[in-house]
């Protein structure tokens, strides 16, 4: 049986674990269906009712940085094959990860991600995706 083609993978990327379980599923099932990965970090800057500063924005912007060229260097490494792009968001990471959807066949998260103060940039992301994604997802579990 030949597998289904598809255009294009998203991936919900924090660097947790379970994001990188997830970016091997990813790997894997981009290779498969010949598709481009698109690799989503996403934070959401705390609302204090005061605005945030730009250290701490480009603080995130440096993390989220970081955790992408990470995931591309395992890219590069394990599936050459695969055509991969990152973006870097700010904002409600669920809702991130849906506006990239457009032309995507897939999108790919792990069941959770970083806990503490890194939940922030992930929270309940899959769960909210489950819910409003206009595709398919796939929670990554250990």
């Amino acid at each position: 049986m030949a597998s289904q083609r598809y255009n294009r993978v998203v991936l919900g990327y924090d660097g947790s674990p379970m994001a990188k379980l997830a970016l091997d599923f990813a790997l894997a099932e981009a290779e498969l269906r010949a598709a481009e990965l698109v690799m989503v970090y996403a934070w959401t800057e705390p609302d204090y009712g005061f605005g945030f500063s730009e250290s701490v924005t480009a603080e995130f912007e440096a993390t989220g940085n970081a955790l992408l060229a990470e995931a591309v260097e395992v890219a590069t490494r394990t599936h050459p094959r695969v055509r991969v792009k990152t973006a870097l968001e700010s904002g409600n990471a669920a809702s991130r990860i849906i506006e990239k959807t457009e032309d995507a066949d897939l999108v790919i998260v792990g069941a959770r991600g970083h806990g503490g103060f890194q939940a922030l940039m992930l929270g309940s992301v899959s769960d909210q995706l489950v819910h409003h994604c206009p595709v398919p997802v796939v929670i990554v579990r250990s």
